[in-house]
C-alpha cells in the first residue's frame, strides 16, 4: 500500500475523500448561510419594491390632484376675467345709449355742423370698437318676443301686429357671443281684449 508524503498510512485517495468531505461540510454550512442571505435579500427587495410602488402611486395621485387643481384655478381665472370683461362692456352700453339719443335729437338746421358731425363719428366709432370686441346688437324689431333676449316694458294692443310681436325697441340690447349683456327693452303687442299684464 502506497504511503502519502506525511507517512501517516493514509492513501492519497483517502486523503482526497477526507478533504472533499471536509470541504463539502463547509460548503453545506456556507450554502445554508447563502440561501438564508438570499432569502433575506429577496424579502428586503420585495419590501423595497412595495414601498416604491406605494410612493409611485402616491406621487401619481398627487400629480393628478395638482393637475386638477391647476386646471380648476385656470378655469376660475378665465371665469373671473370673462366676468370682469362683461362688466366693463356693460358699463359702456349706457354711454352708447346717450350717444344714440344725442344723434337722434339733432335739430335739422345744425346737422351739417362739424361739431355735430364729430359726435356722429364718435358714435359710429364707438359701435365699431364694441363690434371688434365681439359685442353685437340683439335683433328686436320685426321679431317675436323672447324673454331670454327681450325685456317687455309695455304690453299693448297695436294695429297690424299679432300677439307677442315686438312693436318697438325702446333700448337696444347686446350680446357677447352667446351671452346676453343686456336685454332689449321693447313694447310687445297683445291680442285685442286682453288685460295689460304689466299694469
Amino acid at each position: 500500500m502506497a504511503l502519502n508524503e506525511a507517512g501517516n498510512g493514509r492513501t492519497c485517495d483517502q486523503e482526497m475523500v477526507a478533504s472533499f468531505d471536509a470541504a463539502t461540510a463547509g460548503e453545506g454550512v456556507a450554502a445554508q448561510d447563502l440561501t438564508q442571505r438570499v432569502q433575506e435579500l429577496e424579502a428586503a427587495l420585495a419590501e423595497a419594491e412595495g414601498k416604491a410602488r406605494e410612493y409611485l402611486d402616491g406621487w401619481q395621485r398627487e400629480r393628478a390632484s395638482f393637475a386638477n387643481y391647476r386646471r380648476r384655478i385656470e378655469q376660475e381665472r378665465e371665469s373671473l376675467s370673462q366676468a370682469a370683461y362683461e362688466e366693463v362692456l356693460g358699463h359702456m352700453l349706457p354711454l352708447l345709449d346717450d350717444l344714440d339719443r344725442a344723434c337722434r335729437e339733432i335739430p335739422p338746421e345744425i346737422e351739417s355742423h362739424p361739431w355735430v358731425q364729430g359726435i356722429v363719428l364718435i358714435r359710429r366709432r364707438f359701435e365699431q370698437v364694441l363690434q371688434q370686441l365681439g359685442v353685437e346688437p340683439i335683433q328686436a324689431r320685426g321679431c317675436k318676443f323672447d324673454p331670454q333676449l327681450h325685456e317687455a316694458i309695455s304690453y299693448e294692443e297695436a294695429e297690424g301686429y299679432e300677439e307677442g310681436d315686438i312693436i318697438d325697441e325702446v333700448r337696444r340690447g347686446f350680446r357677447l357671443g352667446e351671452r346676453v349683456l343686456r336685454c332689449s327693452a321693447v313694447r310687445v303687442a297683445k291680442a285685442r281684449g286682453c288685460a295689460n299684464e304689466l299694469d
